[in-house]
């Protein structure tokens, strides 16, 4: 045979050879992979039936929209029995409040340690809202009532009410997170994302630019409908490796 026949062969061979290692190397990063996602699939079930037990349970808004005041609290609703209208460009006065109130209660053995930001208040002794803050909660402890809360003056909320009539995002919201942790260095943080919006006034008929609550509906009921919440928020938890050190553990794909 010639000598380039050889040399031919050879170059095969090499390429085969090469092609042997890249696929063994292809093999052992995959092996790798896998076995890193069950160690981590591992940490996170321990970690998972180690959490808090906590739970957040939120009441459905009251309806209707309570009137605003600035001395306290907003405790009353407007009168029934009488319609109110106003002028769709009002404001400052008349401004309604949405308001949703929830309870954060500890079913574990643990202490935890709860931070609410956002719209989220309590009321103090003189009927004013403040700021929660951070709540700490012994084992089988209940929170104060905390409240969701936010007043939006008539023509915000005729802007909730055009847009979603064009099926559009509604600009203004009621938002608060509440997020909770135990004193754990190698733990886990639970938090949920509260979002209350609508648009409770409408347009009254025939009368251009004057607005009113909405009124009951005769197949949906009362003006609540117009309203946007969850009782039931989506929980979301971070794993954390060294919370001290902020190293979470890796979500898995697709989370």
């Amino acid at each position: 045979m010639s000598d380039t026949f050889w040399v031919a062969l050879g170059s095969i061979g090499g390429t085969l050879a090469f092609g042997g290692v890249v696929w063994q190397g292809y093999l052992t990063r995959a092996s790798l992979k896998v076995s890193q996602l069950m160690t981590a699939d591992a940490i996170r079930s321990r970690l998972d039936s180690q959490a808090p037990g906590v739970t957040l349970k939120l009441s459905p808004p009251p309806w209707e929209p309570q009137a605003w005041n600035s001395t306290g609290m907003p405790c009353n609703t407007w009168p029934q029995g009488q319609t109110w209208h106003f002028p769709a460009e009002q404001e400052g006065a008349n401004r309604l409040v949405l308001q949703q109130v929830l309870v954060l209660e500890n079913l574990s053995d643990r202490q935890v340690e709860a931070r609410f930001d956002g719209d989220l208040v309590v009321a103090d002794e003189d009927r004013r809202p403040s700021a929660v803050g951070v709540v700490v909660l012994e084992p089988g402890e209940r929170s104060r009532e905390i409240y969701l809360q936010r007043d939006f003056t008539i023509k915000e909320l005729s802007e909730n009410f055009r847009a979603k009539e064009g099926d559009q995002e509604l600009p203004h919201k009621v938002l608060g997170t509440v997020t909770v942790a135990d004193d754990r260095d190698n733990g886990s943080t639970d938090r949920w994302d509260l979002v209350l919006t609508g648009c409770p006034v409408e347009p009254v008929p025939d009368r251009e630019g004057l607005w009113t609550i909405a009124p009951w509906h005769l197949t949906e009921g009362s003006g609540l409908r117009t309203l946007g919440y969850s009782l039931l928020p989506t929980r979301q938890r971070i794993h954390w490796v060294s919370r001290a050190r902020g190293v979470r553990l890796r979500a898995p794909d697709g989370a």
